[in-house]
């Protein structure tokens, strides 16, 4: 063991990924503890049915910001990994403001049409208030997330990490506490959470161009071929976000306000475990485009099989946690909220098997394989409609649980598989093989 230890820690790469990987990790349990704060508060003071609603414009939120970046957010990670390129601020900004643009038409386009989502999708008029909030926060959404894409590339993790939901909901809680100075209403949480993601992307903004050495609009590179080759990665990442949104929006079909926050209170508890997964791979997906750009195949299966590893036991550990003291974690924000119990369970089950298949997303898009991911993702989204709309009516939340692990299942292991025989790489975990 000794020995093992000294030879991670002579290893430049497995060094970086768990020194700064611990540093995302800190960063993202500040922010998820932010989150958990912005959650508590809504649901103490207003109780499940507001957080329902909420989580229901969550829902419209990701999905229409998911679309809106276009898929740049993660063909700029390659992009700017490559050192030649880092000086490259002109496509950079040709990229950021199309990208602003088609997330506000998005944006004008759900507020425009509410009625499809509020009266004819939902029934529930109560919404209505939350839609232009959520609308309004879209486009700010986009651009950190582009942003984002261009300080993971550069290797600012700490930034990275911060700009992914941890910064979104410390600075939407900090927004709530001072709407409640003026007015205290179910409203100020949407309020808030626009608030708080439009400060996000103006902290973005700034600290992306204050790492170019100059302005300019200019191009050597043509922003709409870049987009057009984003475009596949936007779907692989559309899919990716539908099947950890789609359960909350079917619910808001079927199920109460208050079965749909009971819902996401327990959805919430159950991504603690993902928190391993989204640290090393904050640090390794760059690891991994230079790697194999280079060649250098022994060294990118040694990190895939080192950051699986590693992975794989941080989720293990906060599994068995959750699984010990759930029903206590559930009651922290309300003793409805303890019903959810079993959902929280089978979504923790889920998110172990997804630590197990290793870091498929990361490996497939930064090796070029994103059409064959395509595929993977669109017959898990399959399987999850199929089983979202069959198993929500008959078994109300705990069908919707059942549904989202069963896909989260699905691709992962799909994906190691495939990896496996048209790659020869092992993403999953083996615990035979060492080093």
């Amino acid at each position: 063991m000794k020995q093992q230890l000294q030879n991670i820690w002579q290893d430049s790469d497995r060094k970086e990924i768990l020194t700064k990987g611990f540093s995302f990790l800190t960063i993202r349990t500040a922010g998820l503890l932010a989150g958990y704060i912005f959650t508590y508060l809504i649901t103490i003071n207003y109780g499940a049915s507001v957080y329902g609603l909420i989580s229901l414009c969550f829902s419209l939120f990701i999905f229409a910001g998911i679309l809106g970046r276009l898929g740049t957010d993660i063909n700029l990670v390659k992009f700017y990994s490559d050192e030649n390129n880092l000086g490259a601020s002109g496509l950079f900004y040709r990229v950021l403001i199309k990208s602003f643009l088609a997330a506000s038409l998005l944006g004008a386009l759900l507020y425009w049409g509410q009625d499809l989502f509020v009266i004819s999708l939902f029934d529930k008029p109560q919404l209505r208030p939350y839609i232009l909030w959520t609308a309004l926060a879209i486009p700010f959404w986009s651009a950190t997330l582009v942003c984002a894409g261009v300080l993971r590339a550069r290797k600012q993790n700490k930034w990275f990490a911060f700009l992914n939901n941890p910064g979104r909901f410390a600075l939407a809680t900090l927004a709530l506490i001072i709407l409640w100075a003026w007015a205290d209403s179910p409203i100020n949480a949407i309020k808030a959470h626009f608030y708080g993601v439009a400060a996000m992307a103006l902290i973005a903004f700034i600290t992306c161009i204050l790492g170019f050495k100059k302005f300019t609009l200019s191009s050597n590179w043509n922003s709409w071929i870049f987009i057009r080759e984003s475009l596949p990665m936007m779907l692989s990442s559309t899919i990716l976000v539908l099947l950890g949104w789609l359960d909350t929006f079917v619910l808001g079909i079927f199920e109460t306000d208050a079965n749909i926050g009971i819902y996401n209170v327990a959805l919430k508890i159950s991504l603690l475990t993902g928190f391993g997964l989204q640290a090393i791979n904050s640090i390794l997906a760059p690891k991994l485009a230079k790697t194999h750009s280079e060649g250098k195949l022994h060294l990118f299966k040694g990190l895939i099989r080192f950051s699986t590893r590693i992975n794989f036991f941080a989720t293990l550990v906060i599994v068995i946690g959750i699984l010990i003291f759930h029903r206590g974690l559930l009651s922290i924000f309300g003793e409805e909220f303890i019903s959810g119990a079993t959902v929280l369970i089978i979504l923790c089950l889920g998110q172990l098997i997804n630590a197990m298949s290793g870091s498929i997303g990361e490996i497939m898009l930064m090796t070029g394989r994103q059409i064959p991911y395509q595929y993977i993702m669109l017959a898990a989204l399959f399987l999850n409609i199929v089983l979202n709309f069959t198993l929500i009516p008959l078994y109300g939340i705990l069908g919707a649980a059942i549904a989202t692990a069963s896909s989260i299942a699905f691709w992962n292991i799909t994906g190691a598989v495939y990896l496996k025989r048209n790659a020869g790489l092992e993403s999953y975990y083996n615990p035979f093989k060492h080093n």
